[in-house]
């Protein structure tokens, strides 16, 4: 008989989804615990991404195929905006579509900054480098969760619509 201390409830819906997730929030979290920012930042717009399709194909915003994916995420943000004008507020964001487009201007910057410069141009200082990508996947952790939260109360808001 298997110990009820490696026991792993599966969750009710998508398991492969529930368990993918956990994954990455775990290793977000760790990923920013060791320094390794870029990982963070990268599994975060992963989520971030899976989100807003969520919530477009919900809505019948976008048609669920496999382009969808590879969609850049300025784009899923702006047809998150067509659809959800009115600012999107909690305890942590005043503007979450507008905090996670900015977010995303800055981990572009991250993500291609390390290394690549103009030639002949001075090249940023690495300290410098670090601390910025400390500051982008702190902050991109921050509105994955406000994000998930978000899109959570709108699916059960939509499933309680759905029943009536």
């Amino acid at each position: 008989m298997e110990s009820r201390k490696n026991f792993i409830p599966v969750p009710d819906g998508n398991a492969s989804k529930y368990f993918s997730y956990r994954e990455a929030w775990g290793r977000i979290k760790q990923s920013i615990a060791c320094g390794y920012y870029l990982e963070a930042v990268t599994l975060e717009e992963s989520i971030i991404s899976d989100r807003l399709i969520s919530y477009l194909v919900r809505v019948g915003a976008v048609k669920s195929d496999s382009k969808l994916q590879t969609q850049p995420l300025a784009r899923l943000i702006k047809e998150w905006k067509s659809h959800v004008p009115e600012a999107i507020c909690d305890s942590f964001c005043h503007d979450l579509q507008s905090e996670i487009d900015e977010w995303r201007v800055r981990r572009n910057e991250v993500v291609h900054s390390m290394v690549k410069s103009m030639p002949g141009a001075e090249h940023h200082d690495v300290l410098n480098f670090k601390k910025e990508a400390e500051l982008v996947a702190l902050k991109g952790e921050r509105l994955a969760k406000s994000l998930c939260n978000w899109y959570k109360k709108i699916k059960q808001q939509m499933s309680r619509q759905e029943m009536v």
